[in-house]
């Protein structure tokens, strides 16, 4: 028998990939479950950019290798998208690296910016995936609290200054999964000058970036110097519902950018070209494609939100994502909360602390599946009769 290495040990199992065999197993059990305890939207992708995507495909000028870096057509469709997107000019040579999905970029960029014994900031309740590349380096984690009473926003001024000394990473996710939070542009120019005095990069995960409900979110490159101290993370996965198309990029300061694009050069070959013409002509019709998009998860928040409300729940409304974070209208442990409402309802849902202690108690409810089946869903969990547990 194979003998793992110890960095294997730090792995527990993926908390979706734990969530998807619980449906699976109780689907084979007979159960009718619906799944709302993953974001993988049910939104077809938009048939313009499908049919690009064929076109591209019987192209044979794409069935070579591509650049690691990203093809050029698909990278100044990326910078002219935040021209007109946040008012930025980033250069499509320097300043931008398609990913094989945010994903694969955001678990290599501690490789390119911490040493052994580095630490790395990440929120709690957070993403997993920002844990990976920390473990890879030799790493250490300090979690940072996202707090209702703190607009689920960190508490920069909580962090004690002996980790911040050794600190060289500090992981952002705005729109938040799992919360729904926000960060507004005053927070952001907070943020960038507390990094600037600390001598810590952020790296700002900005996945859902176009699934926000009330104000167009923001861009750190909107806030004067942040170039110097920062890079951004962008997908097409949920912004145009292209989750299996495996697209995404990193734009911001130049030697960040160029060196994850080295470590990359290291380790895979880029993304299909076709797969990235589509993505480029995606992104090219922005305007077109993601306004109803956007419309349809801010109804489902709604609708969701309107049901939990008048249930008992006590969470904050949604400002964007496609996840509600709430606490049900009993304490009890997440799991034991979630198993519940699986057992009553047949709705599976995700536990909070399976983003971290500070999820402890909450319950997060994706909004990624068809209308017909929500309505159902929130009509069950409306119903739910807690004296039971």
């Amino acid at each position: 028998m194979a003998k793992l290495s110890n960095f294997m040990k730090l792995f527990k199992p993926y908390l979706f990939e734990e969530l998807y065999r619980k449906a699976a197993m109780c689907r084979k059990n007979g159960m009718n479950v619906i799944n709302l305890a993953i974001g993988d939207p049910d939104i077809p992708t938009d048939r313009r950019i499908v049919d690009v995507a064929v076109a591209e495909t019987k192209n044979p000028k794409n069935h070579r290798y591509p650049n690691t870096k990203g093809n050029e057509q698909l990278r100044k469709s990326i910078s002219n998208w935040h021209k007109r997107r946040h008012g930025i000019l980033l250069d499509y040579n320097d300043n931008i690296s398609v990913l094989i999905g945010s994903k694969e970029g955001i678990a290599h960029l501690p490789l390119v910016l911490m040493n052994r014994g580095d630490y790395c900031l990440i929120c709690d309740p957070t993403y997993p995936t920002y844990q990976t590349g920390v473990w890879m380096v030799g790493g250490r984690i300090y979690s940072v609290p996202l707090l209702e009473k703190n607009n689920f926003l960190p508490d920069l001024g909580k962090i004690p200054k002996k980790v911040l000394d050794k600190t060289k990473l500090f992981f952002l996710n705005y729109p938040n999964n799992p919360t729904g939070a926000v960060m507004d542009k005053s927070y952001m120019k907070e943020l960038v000058k507390w990094a600037k005095k600390n001598d810590i990069f952020i790296a700002l995960d900005s996945a859902y970036s176009e699934i926000y409900f009330d104000k167009p979110t923001h861009s750190i490159f909107e806030i004067p110097g942040a170039m110097d101290t920062a890079v951004e993370f962008y997908s097409v996965s949920k912004t145009y519902s292209m989750a299996g198309w495996r697209i995404g990029w990193i734009c911001g300061n130049k030697d960040v950018v160029c060196g994850l694009n080295t470590v990359k050069e290291n380790m895979d070959s880029g993304q299909f070209n076709a797969i990235q013409n589509a993505c480029a002509f995606a992104l090219d019709n922005h305007e077109d494609i993601v306004p109803e998009i956007r419309k349809k998860f801010n109804s489902r928040a709604s609708k969701f939100s309107d049901v939990l409300e008048k249930s008992g729940w006590k969470f904050k409304r949604p400002s964007g994502s496609c996840f509600l974070w709430a606490k049900p209208p009993i304490k009890r442990e997440s799991v034991e909360t979630c198993d519940f409402i699986l057992n009553e309802t047949g709705v599976l849902l995700a536990p909070g602390d399976g983003f971290g202690k500070y999820g402890k108690g909450y319950v997060r409810i994706s909004t990624t599946e068809d209308d017909d089946i929500l309505d159902i869903a929130i009509k069950k969990i409306g119903s739910i009769d807690w004296r039971k547990i």
